[in-house]
């Protein structure tokens, strides 16, 4: 197109060199839209502007796989844009460009999938950022300079663990940087607990330093190359306790003569005393207030003679608990969680005290600074010191009363408590929930969403810390809500299965309402509450279930990942975990099998001839009939003992899934309608106030004007009165009322003449 003698509008130009342009001209220079075409074949489409690359456009490369897609100014990338660097589209870069140097904030993802995402200055990493590799697994954010790590930043290393192991899934270092290197001052956290903080350069730990071993104990001293600088005799135990990683601390060489006494300290700085050793080191200062200083030192060692002389018992039952429904480990290490030592407390009997689950936790916390949302947390992580701290401090709790004009008392308390409640009641585990290993699978499928029922009935506490908590009757109120209070779970079968296990609740006269639930007897009561519920009739018209849902591998695994979830909500800081759960060796069918096949079951109950001749082989041969029958038996009780499992996950799938889960949900959403319906009707109410208001403003506003109006019209007729009046000396008229009656009648014939 021409105008004016002038290359206007759409047009196709080809200089000599072979470059072509295509696309909107003015005045003959290239303008707003176009596309340019190199001889190699390269391309560009977007906006032009005098002839450049201008505005938003997309650019090809014809002789290497890169492709750019966003702004330009003055024929360059400049502003926001991505640029790809091969087909596959697995290295790009997507963020802020001036005149096409990387600069500003930007994304830039390489082939081997390692993502940087930050600041960017002459094409190089450099400010804020954080660099993912994913093909070592590791991740730092912090501060870069050139394109290297330099200043302050965080690098984390994350590990391959096994599911439920004790172990966090990564080593991390805090600190500062030099030319990629930790240089300066920085803290490392290892995977197996222990806590370096100090003095670091080219990576190795060099001058004053501080660092805490797994087991509680404390180096406090001077490092040389990555190793302590003095003669310890625990440098050993070090490395045992420290992950296969590059931040290993290599072994020392002896200076002398120094024992590991004079080399452990404490978090304050003074010498370690403590009798346990190596084996631990209780944090006793908030007990040792309760008494005389005098009395303090003489205290301690007491109590912690007791503990060194239970300490083979007492880990053997960290241990047991902390791996109830967990998979075998090869480190065999677990974190006990709130969960388990809810059940520990109450194998124990330690609620027969006169003091509930829920007020160990309030103790706990007062004791030991825990957040008040974590306070009754069943996800919260317990070490194997705090959980001695736990039972020192519960010892204290309910029997320094009894032993208060005595000496030891704290040593009195701890070894009445282990006498008479762990000693004989530890490991022998009750309630629905842990007590069977086959059950526990299932059962802990349906804890998250529980734990969220649970929360969403539980009410603030009266008293400090006000930390939300459940009390019986707003257990029995939620089943009300629910309509699952019926003939077959009354209020009386409710109150029976609480007060299994609660001396408290019910004293077969009056029942206390008032008494507060943790999550742990919540769940059992549910789970109890599944087989009361659940009829066979009810059972029988639930018969297809999904084929896949509640297979036991799945449910294993399920539960392996709550668990890891469990100790992923407690830490500091986010976890993350590259491999997959382990599942188990051993899978069964899913649940609509189970039920399809206990029909099957029952049939196969029945003698067959076969079985038949082996009874009949009892009687005539002792010996070799004893065995068969023996074997008989032991396949029927096989089959029934399956049965009975088949039967109980098919009650708590309905149980849960079908009745508790959906009438929550069906709750909730009537909560919703209420909440939105008040807020409507609120709303509607401010509205009409205003309406009213404006209304009565108008009403108002007219009576004023009608006042004045009246008094404008009297204030004429005083003024006309004397100038229509003959003379001062006048006769009354007539009361206006009969005036207004006559011109009334006037009008009226008037309008009958006029008909």
């Amino acid at each position: 197109m021409f105008s004016e003698g002038f290359m206007h509008g759409p047009g196709t130009y080809v200089w000599a060199d072979g470059l072509k342009y295509e696309g909107d001209f003015v005045k003959n220079i290239p303008m707003n839209h176009g596309m340019y075409t190199w001889p190699d074949g390269s391309t560009y489409e977007g906006e032009v502007i005098n002839g450049m690359r201008n505005g938003f456009g997309m650019f090809k490369c014809s002789t290497q796989p890169v492709s750019y897609i966003g702004h330009w100014c003055h024929g360059k990338r400049h502003g926001k844009g991505s640029i790809y660097y091969n087909q596959e589209g697995t290295s790009w870069y997507e963020g802020d460009w001036v005149f096409n140097v990387k600069k500003g904030w930007g994304t830039r993802c390489y082939k081997s999938g390692n993502i940087y995402e930050g600041q960017w200055e002459n094409n190089m990493r450099h400010g804020e950022g954080r660099m993912r590799w994913l093909t070592t697994n590791e991740e730092y954010t912090g501060q870069w300079e050139r394109g290297i790590q330099n200043g302050f930043g965080t690098h984390t290393w994350f590990l391959k663990r096994i599911p439920n192991s004790q172990y966090p899934l990564r080593n991390e270092y805090i600190g500062e940087f030099v030319n990629g290197y930790r240089h300066g001052r920085g803290k490392f956290y290892y995977a197996s607990g222990a806590v370096y903080e100090g003095e670091w350069v080219s990576n190795k730990k060099h001058g004053m330093g501080r660092f805490t071993f797994k087991n509680g104990r404390v180096y406090d001293g001077l490092f040389s190359n990555d190793h302590i600088a003095e003669s310890l005799s625990l440098e050993a135990e070090l490395i045992s306790y420290l992950d296969r990683s590059s931040e290993s601390v290599p072994r020392s060489q002896h200076r002398g003569p120094s024992s590991s006494a004079e080399i452990i300290r404490k978090l304050d700085g003074s010498e370690s005393k403590s009798v346990l050793g190596s084996s631990i080191e209780l944090d006793l200062s908030l007990l040792l207030t309760m008494y005389p200083e005098k009395d303090q030192p003489e205290e301690k060692k007491q109590v912690e003679y007791a503990v060194l002389r239970n300490i083979t018992k007492l880990r053997r039952i960290y241990s047991f608990y902390s791996s109830l429904g967990c998979d075998h480990s090869l480190d065999n290490t677990f974190l006990m969680t709130k969960l388990h030592f809810w059940r520990f407390l109450k194998d124990c009997k330690f609620h027969h005290h006169k003091i509930t689950l829920a007020d160990m936790d309030r103790v706990l916390s007062t004791n030991n600074d825990i957040p008040v949302e974590e306070i009754h947390s069943p996800f919260t992580t317990i070490l194997l010191r705090t959980f001695l701290n736990y039972l020192l401090q519960l010892a204290y709790h309910i029997h320094h009363k009894e032993y208060e004009n005595r000496s030891p008392s704290l040593f009195l308390c701890f070894t009445k408590l282990m006498t008479e409640n762990i000693h004989p009641n530890a490991c022998h585990v009750k309630g629905s929930l842990f007590s069977g290993q086959q059950r526990t699978p299932y059962s802990m499928k349906y804890i998250d969403k529980c734990w969220e029922v649970y929360t969403a009935y539980c009410r603030p506490n009266a008293a400090p810390p006000h930390e939300l908590t459940m009390k019986m009757r707003h257990f029995l109120w939620m089943l009300k809500d629910f309509k699952m209070i019926n003939k077959e779970l009354t209020a009386t079968k409710f109150v029976e299965v609480i007060a299994e296990d609660n001396p408290f609740m019910h004293d077969g006269i009056d029942s206390n309402f008032e008494l507060e639930l943790v999550f742990l007897e919540f769940f059992e009561a549910l789970l109890s509450f599944s087989l009361i519920s659940v009829t066979d009739e009810r059972a029988k018209s639930y018969s297809n279930f999904p084929n896949d849902d509640l297979s036991e591998s799945k449910c294993r695994s399920t539960y392996g990942t709550i668990f890891q979830n469990m100790q992923n909500r407690s830490s500091s800081a986010g976890t993350s975990q590259d491999s997959d759960p382990q599942s188990p060796k051993s899978s069964s069918s899913s649940l609509g099998l189970l039920l399809g096949s206990s029909k099957r079951k029952k049939s196969e109950v029945k003698k067959s001839p076969s079985d038949e001749r082996i009874s009949k082989v009892n009687f005539k041969s002792p010996g070799k009939g004893l065995t068969f029958f023996s074997s008989h038996s032991e396949k029927k009780a096989k089959d029934e003992e399956k049965e009975k499992l088949n039967t109980w996950i098919s009650n708590t799938y309905i149980f849960f899934v079908n009745t508790l889960f959906p009438a929550h949900k069906y709750q909730e959403t009537l909560n919703e309608k209420v909440k939105e319906n008040r807020l409507c009707n609120a709303a509607m109410a401010k509205q009409w106030k205003i309406e009213n208001e404006e209304l009565e403003a108008r009403l108002n506003s007219l009576r004023e004007e009608e006042a004045k109006r009246q008094d404008f019209d009297v204030d004429i007729t005083v003024i006309k009165e004397p100038m229509d009046a003959p003379s001062l000396n006048f006769t009354p008229s007539a009361p206006k009322d009969d005036t207004v009656v006559s011109q009334a009648s006037k009008s009226i014939t008037s309008k009958k003449k006029k008909k």
